[in-house]
């Protein structure tokens, strides 16, 4: 088990963790947490907010509502999923290369 946990890259589970959240939390709900430092310190205006909601929209397949939180949340979601499939296979490549080098 603790072969695995060596495996894995902390950023992918990192992102994985957030992802995993924005698809169990309700979008529609009025009451989530944010983690915009903008919005924390008191500023409306932000480029990256709703960039979490629209990407929680999406993983609920509302497309509409996604795109109304914002419309880069597609692309993002593309990135995401794209960064943690590279660094899982960059990390299991590089498991799997010393495991045979050592045999």
């Amino acid at each position: 088990m603790f072969k695995l946990i060596r495996k894995i890259n902390l950023e992918a589970l990192a992102w994985l963790i957030g992802l995993l959240y924005l698809a169990l939390i309700n979008p529609a709900s009025a009451n989530h947490f944010s983690f915009c430092i903008f919005k924390l310190l008191g500023f409306e205006l932000c480029p990256g907010c709703g960039l979490g909601l629209s990407i929680s929209f999406l993983l609920h397949g509302d497309f509409v509502n996604s795109f109304h939180a914002h419309p880069l949340g597609s692309i993002a979601l593309v990135i995401l999923i794209f960064r943690i499939f590279s660094l899982l296979k960059k990390a299991f490549l590089r498991s799997f290369s010393i495991e045979h080098t050592t045999t």
